[in-house]
């Protein structure tokens, strides 16, 4: 029997044959897929009856048409979607002779083979991978470009994308519904293994924080990033909320401070850093009372270095004390718009410097432009908001330009390195504090009674933030000591050269941070010792080859009245002694040896992390030290740097999001894009996020359980 029939095909096709003319009006008002049933006249046939309405005709329920279609001439044939053989599918045989079509379809289990693994192919990086993109991964990565992209979340609904889907071959897109529910389910699972993280390595971190006011729509939000370095010695930053506020008051900033951390399960802290807003002062005193409540270790040293002042702000203060008296020589050059010429922006004085040192290379085509272009000194002579503009330039404004870029280039240096925030930067601050002081002191002896006044208006104003380096914050001093090319030797020569030579000044100052690292190695020494264990210069040993029988001076003992000694025992006593002397001066130790002396290449920076990763076996409790000492920031721009990504965000969704979704967004992108530059713009994937955590958890417990059974 032909596959495309049934054993009661023929009974229904005679039966047929034999309707009647009424029966096949009947059939007319009947759904089709009740044929063969028995049907009742319809009562518009009735001569009393009101005019009779068609049957509603009800859709199949059954799966199984997901792979079958009815013919378009007879309803009680179906083709399959995948052999194209044709099939009878009577309604009252039911549907299970498709069923068992589709259990022996070759084409059917080749498709459904195709759906669940897809061909694979070779990606760029050599790697095995889907050359079939499924609807999961599409929407993946859809969700994913529009974080990264920091595009709206209607973008999905775009009649561009829907186009672009299309001819690509891809999946139907998602609805922006489905977009914000999966993006948010993203952030949760995210957020969740990234706190695991932290429970279990008891991470401490540093801190930079600051406010932003979005002026789409007026909220204010503020910012939490926090900066570590892993156990693979790398600087890691990561945004922990990006919290609406309702005012700036010390206690509202306290309170979101505190309830960031709590979230995240941070219990360990070294520094906060913030800009020089008066409620910063009392937001991080208030913070230190609460915080410190979660036990010894909350703080290093009882939280008396935790406050640290934003570097960048302070030098950015400095400079404005001396722009305000040239504004006006400034005006004329800033008026210009065209040519190689980089326009300053009022809020950064950094892209100032580039505008005023580029101008005095081309001072001889200003002049030039003065004689010959008439364009040029009419734009001069218009009126802007009724006030005639300023220029051209003068000889007096010329020199003032040169008199100012003398300081800028002080100033634009040291903002160089105090605002970097993906590389280390702490060791490298006090330096250029001390340098520009220096230089600031220098000027102030200076013959040019304007250049002399203004390096004096600028010095009150260094003293008024770092009071001539005693105020500062010991931790940036410290800092330099933990990089190996500088240690102590750095700092000695810095303050010999504020102070002088052998002065008490400078002897005051050595000492004091002596006091300070000092106290550092005492306090780390206890935590590692009770909470380690068995630290990795103390941890046992293997057993060494040769003989494995007692030493002489275990098995007798000879050691009497008579004098008898034996020198291997002696030299054992004096190597135990040595030991621990080594263990006890790890920090003298260090500092000690001579300062490491590297041969670079031109423009490659020593590497210090990779230096104490090499080292950390040699000095354990140093190490740990300079991990977090080195994580420390120096600025907020850290957190600053993610306002204009905020902006970008909130903008584009004309001020409809949540507070709570620009906090998932502003997250999520940070992270991401963190994620991308790490793999060296290689897209990571979720799972490997989290099998990356699941891999340095095992390598904890590993080493956790290798201790305790050393013990």
């Amino acid at each position: 029997m032909d596959s495309s029939t049934t054993p009661n095909g023929k009974d229904i096709a005679n039966q047929r044959d034999q309707e009647t003319e009424t029966q096949e009006t009947q059939q007319e008002f009947a759904s089709p897929d009740n044929s063969g049933k028995r049907k009742e006249v319809p009562s518009s046939s009735r001569p009393t009856s009101q005019p009779a309405k068609a049957t509603k005709v009800f859709s199949s329920r059954s799966t199984v048409w997901d792979h079958y279609t009815r013919t378009p001439d007879n309803r009680d044939k179906c083709v399959c979607h995948y052999c194209k053989k044709t099939f009878a599918c009577p309604t009252k045989s039911g549907t299970s002779n498709l069923q068992k079509h589709l259990n022996t379809c070759k084409h059917y289990k080749a498709w459904e083979e195709g759906k669940v693994r897809a061909q694979p192919v070779i990606s760029e990086d050599g790697y095995l991978k889907d050359a079939k993109v499924s609807e999961d991964l599409f929407k993946e990565a859809t969700n994913e470009m529009l974080i990264i992209g920091e595009m709206p979340l209607a973008f999905v609904e775009s009649l561009a994308w829907k186009c672009f889907c299309n001819k690509m071959n891809l999946p139907k897109p998602h609805s922006r519904r489905t977009a914000t529910r999966q993006i948010v389910e993203m952030y949760v699972k995210r957020k969740a293994a990234l706190r695991e993280w932290f429970k279990v390595n008891k991470q401490r971190v540093s801190l930079t924080t600051d406010i932003w006011i979005a002026q789409s729509t007026g909220a204010s939000y503020m910012v939490i990033t926090s900066h570590f370095i892993d156990a693979a010695w790398k600087l890691k930053k990561l945004i922990l909320g990006f919290k609406y506020i309702t005012d700036h008051k010390g206690q509202t900033i306290s309170t979101v401070l505190l309830d960031c951390l709590s979230e995240w399960g941070i219990e360990k802290v070294f520094c906060i850093t913030v800009d020089n807003a008066t409620a910063n002062t009392s937001a991080l005193r208030k913070f230190k009372s609460s915080f410190a409540l979660l036990g010894n270790d909350a703080f290093v040293l009882h939280g008396d270095f935790m406050h640290l002042r934003c570097s960048a702000h302070i030098i950015n203060l400095i400079v404005k004390e001396g722009l305000a008296a040239v504004d006006f020589n400034v005006s004329a050059i800033r008026k210009l718009t065209r040519g190689s010429l980089p326009l300053d922006c009022k809020t950064r004085w950094n892209s100032m410097y580039l505008m005023l040192s580029r101008a005095i290379e081309f001072r001889v085509a200003f002049n030039k432009m003065e004689a010959e272009d008439r364009l040029y000194n009419d734009h001069f002579l218009e009126f802007e908001n009724g006030i005639k503009r300023i220029g051209p330039p003068e000889i007096v404004d010329w020199n003032a330009i040169e008199r100012l870029v003398w300081f800028l280039i002080i100033f634009y240096n040291s903002t160089l390195v105090v605002s970097a925030s993906t590389s280390l930067n702490s060791f490298k601050c006090y330096g250029e504090i001390v340098t520009i002081e220096k230089n600031l002191i220098g000027l102030t002896r200076s013959l040019d009674s304007d250049l002399k006044g203004k390096a004096e208006e600028m010095l009150k104003k260094f003293d008024k933030y770092w009071d001539g380096m005693r105020n500062i914050n010991k931790m940036l001093i410290v800092a330099t000591v933990f990089d190996p090319t500088k240690k102590m030797q750095f700092a000695k020569m810095c303050f010999e050269k504020l102070y002088g030579k052998d002065t008490a000044d400078a002897q005051e100052m050595f000492q004091s941070v002596m006091d300070v690292l000092r106290d550092l190695f005492k306090e780390y020494s206890a935590w590692f010792h009770t909470d380690e264990g068995v630290q990795a210069s103390q941890a046992p040993q293997p057993a060494s080859f040769g003989s494995q029988e007692q030493p002489a001076c275990e098995r007798i003992n000879l050691i009497d009245e008579s004098g008898y000694e034996r020198m291997d025992c002696m030299y054992a006593e004096l190597v135990d002694l040595i030991e621990d002397r080594e263990a006890k001066d790890e920090l003298e130790t260090y500092l000690k040896e001579s300062v490491v002396n590297p041969r670079t290449m031109l423009g490659v920076e020593f590497d210090v992390l990779s230096w104490w990763k090499v080292n950390f076996s040699k000095f354990p409790i140093l190490a740990e030290i300079a991990r977090d000492v080195l994580a420390m920031q120096v600025s907020s721009v850290a957190s600053e740097s993610a306002f204009s990504t905020s902006g970008r965000i909130i903008f584009p969704h004309r001020s409809c999001l949540t507070h709570y979704m620009i906090e998932v967004l502003m997250c999520l992108e940070q992270w991401m894009k963190a994620d991308l530059r790490g793999s060296e713009g290689r897209v990571v994937t979720m799972e490997q996020i989290l099998s990356e955590f699941e891999y340095e958890d095992k390598l904890k417990r590993d080493y956790d359980s290798q201790a305790t059974q050393e013990e």
